[in-house]
């Protein structure tokens, strides 16, 4: 009789385990789809992750910008600065930064020390042009690239201080006070972007030539098409003359010279190349707000 009444039992249990078992499969199915599955929070971290983040330059450009011996012509020429300094500063054409765009424009000019002490006369003028934005940098502590403190100029609350050149600041009321002699960054910087689109331009020559052509040919026909038509007339006499009187060599010699390739190669023209595609970056970013804003024209 007692086994007859254990029976149901053991029947009632094994049908509760039975129910049980596709329960605890649902459970495992269930965790399963979960660790698949990773939480929208975990999928936005993921993404977050893959973005590559800006890095951020450590070089305080205000710092290196009043530092003398950034912009002395007794630190020899080295082109790998320049085009260092040139891939620095075509990160953000639209903010160009200030240490490394004019520091650049500032060693290109060592290039005529380089190739000849009469071609170095002609462009002094961009060495003063330097030293200016520097000094419009130091007393505009607010401006955060070269574009911000050309805006920040045009705005002033003094109008028309951006077109000042130290000749005509009496023509627009600025003949006393402290911008009598003010001579404006949107003019300046303006001529700082001529020297580099003529630097383009030779360096662009000298890649087309054989290595045979003459320095002074290149120097002289880049000069009639890119700076001349802005020059006045006795700008214009000086640089001839400096041309006349240099002894440029052939192009060969000054790739040696410029790039520090004694064999003008497919390496050396590799070179070359790069640092022009560079340098129109710069370019671009600066001529592109003169161009914005109409200021192409600026005297």
């Amino acid at each position: 009789m007692k086994e007859e009444k254990e029976e149901p039992k053991q029947e009632e249990e094994k049908k509760e385990e039975k129910e049980q078992e596709p329960k605890a499969e649902e459970k495992e199915k269930e965790g399963e789809k979960k660790e698949e599955e990773p939480k929208k929070d975990d999928k936005e971290e993921e993404h977050k992750k893959e973005e590559p983040k800006e890095e951020e330059d450590p070089l305080n450009w205000r710092e290196e910008l009043k530092k003398e011996i950034n912009f002395s012509q007794d630190v020899p020429f080295d082109f790998k600065q320049v085009a260092y300094k040139m891939e620095k500063a075509s990160k953000k054409p639209d903010k160009l930064n200030p240490y490394y765009t004019i520091s650049a424009i500032f060693d290109c000019t060592k290039v005529f020390y380089s190739i000849s002490s009469a071609l170095s006369m002609g462009f002094s003028d961009i060495t003063e042009k330097c030293g200016i934005m520097r000094e419009r940098f130091k007393e505009c502590q607010e401006a955060t690239d070269i574009q911000n403190l050309l805006e920040i100029e045009m705005k002033n609350k003094n109008v028309n201080l951006y077109k000042l050149n130290g000749d005509n600041n009496a023509e627009y009321g600025y003949g006393r006070g402290v911008y009598k002699n003010y001579i404006s960054a949107c003019r300046t910087f303006l001529r700082l972007l001529w020297f580099l689109e003529y630097l383009i331009d030779v360096f662009d020559s000298m890649l087309k030539d054989d290595g045979s052509g003459a320095m002074k040919t290149i120097l002289g026909n880049s000069y009639d098409k890119v700076l001349a038509p802005h020059h006045p007339f006795l700008v214009k006499k000086a640089v001839g003359l400096a041309l006349l009187f240099s002894s440029a060599g052939n192009v060969t010699k000054n790739v040696d010279i410029i790039f520090g390739y004694k064999n003008y190669n497919n390496e050396a023209r590799k070179a070359i190349q790069s640092s022009i595609d560079l340098m129109k970056i710069v370019w671009k970013g600066g001529h592109d707000f003169y161009e914005k804003h109409k200021l192409l024209d600026l005297k």
